[in-house]
């Protein structure tokens, strides 16, 4: 074993406060939460930032102000799985901190999920998920007598903004009650990408900026992550609403590391931590952890306590579940994922030892007494390591990351202890995030913006229809140009120019759009059988059955006719599921390839010598799939019916000479960017597909301008 890396745990000081609005007298509320209530009490309205240490309360900062005011508030949660998580936690936090509040407190949770279940049942002649919303919201905050508090995910906001949501007769109806939300609270904002921070912050700024007759929004709180520079910057230069970051407001200390046991007065949210620095590629942290380290591994997952194991990719919980599971016959050791989730209260109540991936970096509470995770980038290394916070004495942990990674968290090791501030500063130099290029603002993010104004300016009179588009294109400028990249309407409707109807259908979506298949999952103790899945996992690892759109409804029961017809839209095929299939001794399943249909094929072989130049992604079709099947057990019989629904489908794509492994050294795009095989007669190419292409295309882009600059001998 290598010598750890001691870092500190984190306390904040507690302060007694009669006048702070939780109704229970052993509450001592922390810095930032009595400020951003106190924001409320003196603003009428502000962009707030608090980038409080994960387990410091940063859902009490926000309950407290919100249920004192009696606001409607729209809560954005990155992912279902913690909107229902956090729903309890609310509800908990209700019932003990703000009892005589709590009967007049409407919470509402709305996802695709709840629209076609519960919300369904409660108004069953709605005949789709818009209907359903506009009577849902309708009713409740319109109609209602009290205060709500609305749950959702980033997916719906948008829709709901963009005016996606249609109902009966009217495919382009606002959801006007949306209006009517005085104050919207965003969960997590860093784990968002670019083009996804773009987006909401673009539409939050253009509803707080309307009148407040036309909407009510005057408060928006972003809880993050501490904010980048670039963050920073837009946060003050572009965004309307006066920029507060809430753990910058008081001069005194009011957050402090800790070595050993916290100080009196004040509270442990994160302990110290002894933590084991290991080396491994992106995808192959299992390689170390069931062979060379697998003794260390049993050993770690043995001792009294629990263990958790977090790791980036599917496959990899699979392998480690199933030898854990497998080795240790006295604990009880279990999975969850997106394809496991099943039970998901008794599953946390009663394991020894979880497997598990992104699945439970947030949210979803669970105490922690040993952990082993991977860590493809600063946001997963903070949030996976986070997951320690149950405790105040000193915890063991270890972590797989890249060899660059692991070199610069070694050259830290020292016999004191480090500040989270100093790991977080280390992580964000050793760390380079492909989805994040600095050109994705100008080139699309500005055109996803002027797309929307435009939609926008077509349903209004003639009048309102030129004030939206004016205020629109300093919109635009405010927040997608820079000191160096100046942009004016000339520059953006030249980008515009560029995109075609599907990259436009991409960009008003808030993640963009992937290749999905509609899986039917056999398995006993599936929970939700029917559901989406990536397509490219499935070809790898699935013990999967290809069936025809008539086939598949008549192998899934009827109870899952609606979920069927939601999805239909959304996927190229439909399959059953029945786990996943022996791999080799490396790790690996079937290899996966897409074949170049004409589409792509002239597009690549045109001999212009500048593809990299003058090529944008473009919307294909007639694509089909390649498996590489070695072993007669692994081939899947059916693919025919796969490929008959992906040549149909038109994709957004962006397709490079270079093999995988070629563009992501070049490019240094890293092992987690989603690159695929792409066959093109003899050649073996690569394709990236959705919102990765057009990031793809930006890494490709910039690297053009960059070598076009050092030729005429500028320092990049």
């Amino acid at each position: 074993m290598n010598d750890p890396l001691h870092l500190s745990g984190v306390e904040l000081r507690q302060h007694k406060d009669p006048e702070y609005p939780a109704e229970s007298a052993e509450f001592k509320p922390y810095a930032h939460q009595q400020d951003l209530r106190d924001l409320f009490v003196n603003e009428d309205s502000f962009l707030a930032v608090n980038d409080s240490p994960t387990g410091g309360g940063k859902t009490m900062s926000w309950i407290s102000p919100i249920i004192e005011s009696g606001d409607h508030t729209l809560i954005i949660y990155p992912t279902n799985a913690l909107i229902h998580d956090q729903e309890k936690n609310i509800e908990r936090e209700l019932a003990s901190q703000f009892p005589s509040h709590s009967a007049d407190t409407e919470i509402l949770t709305i996802t695709a999920d709840s629209l076609r279940t519960e919300h369904a049942k409660a108004y069953p002649n709605a005949n789709s998920n818009g209907e359903r919303l506009h009577r849902l919201l309708s009713q409740n905050v319109w109609n209602g007598d009290g205060q709500v508090i609305v749950l959702t995910n980033p997916d719906i906001f948008v829709m709901m903004r963009r005016h996606l949501y249609g109902r009966s007769g009217d495919s382009g109806a606002r959801i006007r009650a949306l209006d009517e939300f005085d104050t919207i609270v965003v969960d997590e904002f860093h784990r968002a990408e670019r083009k996804e921070q773009n987006t909401l912050l673009f539409l939050l700024d253009e509803m707080y900026d309307l009148p407040e007759y036309q909407c009510a929004l005057s408060r928006i709180i972003l809880l993050s992550a501490t904010p980048t520079e670039r963050l920073e910057q837009r946060f003050e230069q572009a965004m309307s609403a006066s920029y507060t970051r809430i753990t910058g407001l008081r001069e005194s200390n009011e957050q402090q590391a800790y070595s050993e046991t916290p100080t009196d007065g004040w509270s442990a949210v994160m302990p110290p931590v002894d933590l084991d620095i290991r080396s491994a590629p992106t995808f192959k942290t299992v390689d170390k952890l069931l062979d060379a380290d697998w003794e260390e591994t049993f050993d770690f997952a043995v001792r009294p306590g629990r263990t958790v194991f977090i790791l980036d990719g599917l496959h990899e919980v699979e392998q480690v579940y199933q030898q854990l599971n497998a080795e240790l016959d006295e604990s009880e050791v279990i999975r969850i994922d997106g394809l496991h989730r099943g039970d998901l209260q008794a599953k946390l109540e009663d394991f020894d030892v979880l497997v598990s991936n992104s699945a439970v970096e947030v949210g979803i509470d669970f105490d922690v007494d040993r952990l082993v995770f991977s860590a493809h980038n600063r946001s997963s290394f903070l949030q996976r390591l986070g997951r320690l916070r149950t405790k105040s004495e000193c915890q063991q942990a270890r972590c797989y990351v890249p060899p660059v990674v692991a070199d610069a968290l070694m050259d830290k090791r020292c016999d004191t202890r480090i500040s989270r501030a100093e790991l977080t500063g280390t992580l964000s130099e050793a760390y380079h995030d492909p989805r994040d290029p600095a050109s994705f603002d100008w080139r699309y993010s500005a055109a996803e913006a002027y797309h929307h104004i435009q939609r926008r300016a077509r349903n209004a009179n003639s009048e309102v229809a030129t004030q939206i588009r004016e205020k629109g294109w300093e919109r635009i400028t405010q927040h997608y140009g820079s000191e160096e990249k100046h942009i004016n309407r000339s520059d953006i409707e030249r980008y515009v120019d560029i995109i075609n109807e599907r990259v436009d259908q991409t960009l008003r979506w808030y993640r963009g759009d992937s290749i999905s298949v509609l899986v039917y999952d056999q398995r006993t103790d599936a929970e939700n059988p029917v559901k989406t899945y990536n397509l490219f996992y499935l070809l790898r690892y699935g013990d999967v059955e290809f069936l025809s759109n008539d086939e598949f409804k008549q192998v899934v029961p009827d109870e899952h006719n609606d979920d069927i017809e939601q999805a239909e839209p959304y996927v190229v095929g439909y399959c059953t599921y029945n786990g996943t299939i022996d791999t080799d001794d490396e790790g690996y399943g079937r290899d996966v390839a897409l074949e170049a249909g004409t589409d792509i094929y002239a597009w690549l072989r045109s001999d212009d010598g500048q593809h990299r130049r003058t090529r944008s992604p473009e919307i294909v079709s007639g694509l089909s799939v390649d498996l590489d099947v070695t072993d007669g057990s692994k081939r899947i019989t059916s693919i025919e019916h796969l490929r008959e629904g992906l040549a149909q489908e038109n994709i957004l794509c962006y397709a490079i000479k270079e093999t995988t492994r070629e563009a992501k050294n070049y490019y240094d795009l890293g092992a987690f960017f989603f690159l695929t095989k792409l066959k093109v007669a003899d050649e073996m190419m690569s394709i990236a597909i959705g919102t990765d292409a057009l990031y793809l295309h930006c890494a490709v882009q910039e690297e053009h301008e960059s070598i076009n600059l050092e030729q005429f001998g500028m320092d990049i």
